[in-house]
């Protein structure tokens, strides 16, 4: 197991609850301008973090794989939509029924809520029902363009590599990104993130990355940093792929890690959880401890709410998340007659992306 790489899930999972944390704050509790500050302020680049890590492991879990295209995209549907599901229906029953807390006028349409069920959400230009929706739906778009290519080409990681960065390319040339509108999102630079995780993960794996998807990437690169230096990808994907770097080859090292290791690896398998627990508690639990404890430093009343979240968190992936993910898988495995399950893959599938 790769266990720094779960331990980032960890850390990237935490830092965007504390970035929420630390802007939804009540009016008197804000954080002092300072260093502090500023590191809860670029919470929110955990998401980056996410991107890389998922190009990185779907590379290193099914590089050797013998997945058809259908068992690859059922199994990603099966980590990813039915807590989604269950966490957005969760939150619509919330806000018809308390409308005052959750509720938002003309949000909770039929429309927008199956757009956000399909994630489909940026068709329209709006956030999904559970807002953090948006970035899975880059990876539902990550992952059918893998599928794809897995039933068209041979070499689907050279061409994923190739494919989203002539993307990217286009959508830098002028009047592209205004042409498209809400559908800009196909040639969005964060999915060189993506990019970015695969070519880490075949560096890993492989020791080398085909020239094809070498030259591609860095032509992508070259075009988002011409568009415009600060751009996400640039400033946050590129140092992602770096920690995403550092924390395989460290692992690949502890071959026997320690308790707190494997404790926090196993806090790291948690992370899609804690990620989707801080819809609406993360703004509840922020009000309702300033309420209580009115004199509570802001500093404090941050750390208290991220560590509220993070343990609602890890209770939905004990009581929800994994009770689901093995009941799709035994369902699946049945539907294929177990042949699903007993695909030979190598030992890094013990990696649950």
């Amino acid at each position: 197991m790769l266990v720094y790489i779960q331990i980032l899930r960890l850390l990237a999972a935490v830092a965007v609850v504390a970035f929420h944390a630390w802007g939804v704050a009540p009016d008197g509790f804000r954080v002092p301008e300072g260093a502090i500050s500023f590191l809860f302020s670029h919470g929110g680049h955990g998401v980056d973090l996410f991107f890389v890590i998922s190009g990185f492991i779907i590379f290193y879990a099914t590089n050797r794989a013998t997945l058809t295209p259908a068992e690859f995209l059922r199994r990603r549907i099966e980590r990813i939509v039915p807590l989604y599901f269950v966490v957005t229906l969760a939150i619509t029953v919330l806000a018809v029924t308390l409308p005052a807390t959750f509720g938002t006028p003309g949000w909770y349409t039929a429309r927008h809520i199956l757009k956000s069920l399909g994630f489909i959400a940026f068709t329209d230009g709006e956030m999904p029902i559970v807002y953090l929706g948006w970035s899975l739906e880059y990876e539902m778009y990550f992952y059918l363009a893998v599928t794809l290519l897995m039933a068209a080409t041979r070499d689907v990681w050279r061409n994923i590599v190739m494919l989203f960065s002539l993307l990217v390319i286009a959508g830098r040339l002028p009047g592209v990104d205004a042409a498209l509108g809400h559908y800009a999102f196909f040639v969005d630079s964060m999915i060189l993130e993506f990019v970015l995780g695969v070519i880490v993960a075949g560096l890993f794996v492989n020791g080398r990355v085909s020239w094809p998807a070498a030259m591609a990437a860095a032509c992508a690169m070259a075009a988002v940093l011409a568009a415009d230096p600060t751009d996400r990808a640039i400033v946050s994907g590129i140092p992602a792929a770096g920690l995403v770097a550092a924390a395989a080859f460290v692992s690949r090292m502890r071959i026997k890690p320690s308790w707190p290791e494997r404790a926090l690896a196993r806090l790291g398998d948690a992370s899609y959880s804690i990620y989707l627990a801080q819809v609406q508690t993360v703004t509840l639990a922020s009000a309702a401890i300033a309420g209580i404890v009115p004199i509570i430093p802001p500093l404090a009343l941050v750390v208290v709410t991220t560590g509220i979240v993070v343990t609602l968190g890890l209770l939905l992936n004990i009581l929800v998340e994994r009770p689901l993910l093995g009941l799709c898988r035994r369902l699946g495995a049945r539907r294929t007659g177990g042949i699903g399950d007993a695909i030979p893959v190598t030992a890094p599938r013990r990696i649950r992306p």
